[in-house]
């Protein structure tokens, strides 16, 4: 629903003023004896138009624009109530003046032009009509009522501008703090923050782009995407375009081309500035995800390393439970990699050998760092076989242990190369 605040707040006004200047325009007519039709014509004029032109005004699909158009029927109508009374200074003053004051306060300058023209015109309608008759003066009542009624008035719509500055400004402080928040964050966010226009020139980056790219290529104006990988360049122009022109968020992987001339992979977030008509601006919220993507491409590679070795390798956690085995591990003993997984290490122990064992093995590996030796195994079907075991624990740097590896092999395959790795340790 469209905003009805200036038609409320011209009502009370409104209604206010009028009320007071039907009390001193019928003091004037009741000492200069005017007929019925004239107190008619005051009580449709004061009491019944201001709740007319208000019902107006909220049942138009533009309220304030309805409102404004108000202000200039006001005019006209007082205008014409100023040359029916014959021109009373006192009185002519207070409603045509504060008609005009009305007009400028809430259109301007050509507001006010506007509405000394429709009051001129209303005064030369019911000359027309009625007749020319100029009678300035008025009562010492009417005129005491009148001057009342205009610091009355003044101060009523003086202090209603005062309270919509106050707004204002407040509005204006709480946008300033907004704004200096917001550019606090962008300012220091390790994120790469920008905005371009639909057609992909840079408007704004934040300062982490100067890590990324050199001046020249951040100029305001410039293409935002000359940097881009030549791959990935028109698939981003077409996602800014489409962003801009649906304001739909969209999500972008890119490559661009760094200051240093090294190729860096971004996570970019696109979407459209709100409430903007299309095609509107875009903001683009990137991550850079080189290193991520390289640590990806290495924990890949070690992987595959892993799945490729011949030996059994198990790797636990620091409280025990499995974290990955590779293939070579679920060949040898029959336990799956579902079987497993998130389980305690504990659970692919077996009898052949007392639990202190094991204690002995994790005392020594606490210790030394390594253990190493031959033992009795048993796989998953039952069987019996001799193997090579060795456990070795991981550490942060200067730190307690994270994990613990086990490599382990049947004693007879692969025997050569694990005797050279027990030799080592």
């Amino acid at each position: 629903m469209a905003s009805t605040k200036l038609a409320r707040l011209n009502y009370a006004v409104r209604t206010g003023a009028y009320a007071w200047c039907c009390v001193t325009i019928g003091v004037h007519l009741w000492q200069n004896g005017y007929a019925w039709p004239a107190w008619a014509l005051l009580a449709a004029q004061f009491l019944v138009y201001p709740h007319v032109m208000y019902w107006r005004a909220v049942r138009s699909h533009k309220p304030n624009r309805a409102e404004r158009d108000n202000l200039l029927l006001d005019s006209a109508f007082l205008g014409a109530w100023a040359a029916g009374l014959g021109f009373p200074i006192w009185i002519s003053y207070n409603i045509v003046g504060a008609a005009l004051l009305n007009a400028v306060i809430n259109r301007g300058g050509m507001g006010m032009l506007w509405a000394g023209l429709c009051s001129l015109a209303g005064a030369m309608l019911w000359v027309l009509v009625g007749g020319f008759s100029f009678r300035p003066q008025t009562s010492s009542l009417v005129t005491a009522l009148s001057a009342l009624g205009a610091v009355i008035y003044v101060s009523v719509v003086g202090y209603v501008v005062y309270l919509q500055t106050r707004r204002i400004a407040a509005a204006r402080d709480a946008l300033g703090k907004s704004e200096d928040r917001y550019r606090l964050i962008a300012e220091n966010a390790a994120d790469l923050i920008a905005m371009v226009d639909h057609e992909g020139r840079w408007l704004y980056t934040s300062p982490s782009y100067q890590h990324v790219l050199k001046a020249e290529d951040l100029a305001p104006g410039g293409d935002a995407l000359s940097r881009v990988h030549p791959d990935d360049a028109e698939q981003a122009r077409a996602a800014l375009r489409r962003a801009a022109a649906s304001g739909k968020p969209r999500d972008l992987a890119m490559r661009i081309v760094d200051r240093d001339g090294r190729v860096r992979r971004l996570k970019t977030h696109v979407h459209a500035v709100a409430g903007e008509p299309s095609p509107s601006r875009v903001v683009l919220v990137s991550q850079d995800v080189t290193d991520l993507r390289e640590s990806e491409e290495r924990l890949l590679l070690a992987a595959h390393a892993l799945e490729g070795m011949t030996e059994a390798i198990m790797i636990t956690g620091a409280d025990g439970t499995i974290v990955t085995v590779n293939r070579a591990f679920s060949e040898l003993t029959g336990y799956t990699r579902d079987d497993v997984l998130g389980q305690s290490e504990k659970t692919v122990r077996n009898a052949l050998q007392p639990p202190g064992f094991y204690d002995e093995i994790y005392a020594t590996v606490h210790r030394d760092g390594y253990w190493s030796g031959t033992t009795w195994s048993r796989r998953k079907n039952g069987s019996v076989y001799r193997e090579w075991r060795s456990v070795r624990a991981v550490k942060e740097a200067e730190g307690p242990v994270t994990h613990y590896v086990t490599l382990s092999c049947e004693v007879g395959r692969g025997l050569k190369n694990n005797a050279s790795l027990a030799e080592k340790e």
